[in-house]
């Protein structure tokens, strides 16, 4: 019964992607997991919702400081799938762009890829490449988001409110990797840097 913008502000400060939502039994008197807040569910409330345009939603992604452009972990598609976990524990991420030579993003590689990889305790699958923990995806997996610095922050509402996005790609005119925005980044900008704009607008 805490409020929404609670659970968003734990989020942020933990890094959590979800929160349990725990309720007391009648009964027994004791807690138990009613359901599961994301990221993803929050800011498609927030994209349902907020449809009239605010002075946040209106500013191109470059003007914003969303995401993350230096440093970037990226793999190809020869990496080997335990080299790309590693990448994903040490910059504590959940994807790993796969780019060709010429920084051209062609994939990504998302920590549920890894789960194919390890069924039936085959753990010697973890030195196949890539591109062959890639081809094992289900048909309807939903697949890349991308964007560019020059979008504004509405038009990626309006991608998460009509698709599932866990993250997307910032790409430029050749497709070639810029940066990447998470929906944490998202969330901390419309709660907490997004406020001031509002509060001058008004």
């Amino acid at each position: 019964m805490r409020p929404l913008y609670e659970a968003c502000l734990k989020m942020i400060r933990t890094r959590a992607r979800r929160i349990p939502l725990v309720d007391v039994d009648d009964e027994t008197g004791r807690e138990m997991v009613v359901s599961v807040v994301t990221q993803y569910r929050i800011l498609k409330f927030i994209a349902v919702n907020n449809e009239h345009n605010t002075v946040k939603l209106k500013k191109p992604i470059k003007d914003t400081g969303l995401g993350t452009y230096n440093n970037l972990a990226t793999c190809r598609m020869s990496s080997s799938v335990l080299d790309v976990i590693h990448l994903m524990v040490r910059f504590n991420i959940s994807c790993v762009p796969v780019l060709d030579k010429q920084g051209v993003v062609l994939n990504v590689f998302e920590a549920v890829d890894v789960i194919p990889c390890l069924r039936g305790g085959a753990y010697e699958e973890l030195s196949s490449s890539v591109g062959d923990a890639l081809s094992r995806r289900a048909d309807d997996f939903p697949g890349m988001y991308t964007c560019s610095d020059e979008d504004r922050l509405d038009s990626i509402f309006d991608t998460i409110r009509k698709s599932r996005v866990h993250r997307l790609i910032v790409v430029d005119d050749d497709n070639r990797l810029k940066g990447v925005i998470s929906l944490s980044d998202i969330l901390k900008y419309v709660l907490l840097h997004g406020e001031e704009d509002d509060s001058k607008a008004r």
